[in-house]
């Protein structure tokens, strides 16, 4: 009886401690994980707002705004000291800037502005994710 007891003892403390690390272990992946869950509900939005025919500054201004906000937590969320992955971001960085400073002015051109950030993204992912 006393062996039972301490087999299930040591079988809860294992237990226990495995949730503990598994615990630990998704909590390093939180912060990457939400860059690009903030990128990619950013993005949607701007092509919703496309497919919406609302095109206008009010409309893309914000979202770009935080796409690029978010663009400067790429390498310290995934710590890459690759030089590809920091041209990526960069190149993230400019498309952001670009459309911040001539924002578009119809749908036509905000089609064509998230084309150019949603290539900066592709090429990223095409190196590093796939």
């Amino acid at each position: 009886m006393r062996y039972l007891v301490l087999f299930l003892l040591g079988l809860a403390i294992g237990a226990a401690l495995s949730v503990i690390a598994v615990n630990r272990i998704h909590e390093g992946q939180a912060y990457p994980h939400g860059v690009m869950a903030v990128m990619r509900a950013q993005m949607g939005a701007l092509n919703g707002s496309i497919k919406q025919n609302r095109c206008t500054a009010n409309d893309l201004q914000p979202r770009i705004q935080t796409l690029r906000s978010v663009a400067n937590d790429i390498e310290p969320a995934f710590g890459e000291d690759d030089e590809r992955f920091i041209k990526h971001a960069s190149a993230l960085r400019a498309a952001t800037d670009a459309a911040l400073a001539t924002p578009p002015g119809n749908c036509q051109s905000a089609a064509a502005t998230l084309d150019r950030i949603s290539e900066t993204c592709a090429g990223c992912h095409k190196d590093f994710k796939d």
